[in-house]
């Protein structure tokens, strides 16, 4: 019998230090990802993804593309569905992203 999820659960991550054009869109899609499965697994919906960063930085070479994502619109955010399995049984054909959009890339040389 499937029950309901009652409770929110809720993710924080800490990080010493990230390139806020390159590095931070893609951890906190990580992260977002992470609150997803964990959610699942323990029967509660996903809720807030919290970041706390110490050396959050914009590369001086990433300032004109930061500029431009500045003045961009937003979108709605997309929708994660995945297959009724645990976590441990997933696979990728059992994820489905619904209704995503982009905008196009910006790039960005990394940094050292």
């Amino acid at each position: 019998r499937f029950e309901y999820p009652r409770r929110k659960l809720s993710l924080k991550w800490t990080q010493r230090s990230v390139d806020s054009f390159l590095g931070l869109p893609f951890n906190i899609a990580s992260y977002a990802f992470l609150l997803h499965l964990l959610a699942k697994e323990v029967n509660m919906l996903p809720a807030d993804l919290i970041f706390s960063g110490g050396d959050v930085h914009l590369y001086t070479n990433h300032i004109e593309q930061a500029k431009e994502q500045l003045k961009r619109k937003t979108f709605f955010l997309p929708t994660l569905k995945m297959k009724n399995r645990t976590i441990y049984d997933l696979k990728i054909e059992d994820f489905e992203i619904i209704d995503y959009q982009s905008d196009k890339i910006l790039k960005g040389e990394l940094s050292n």
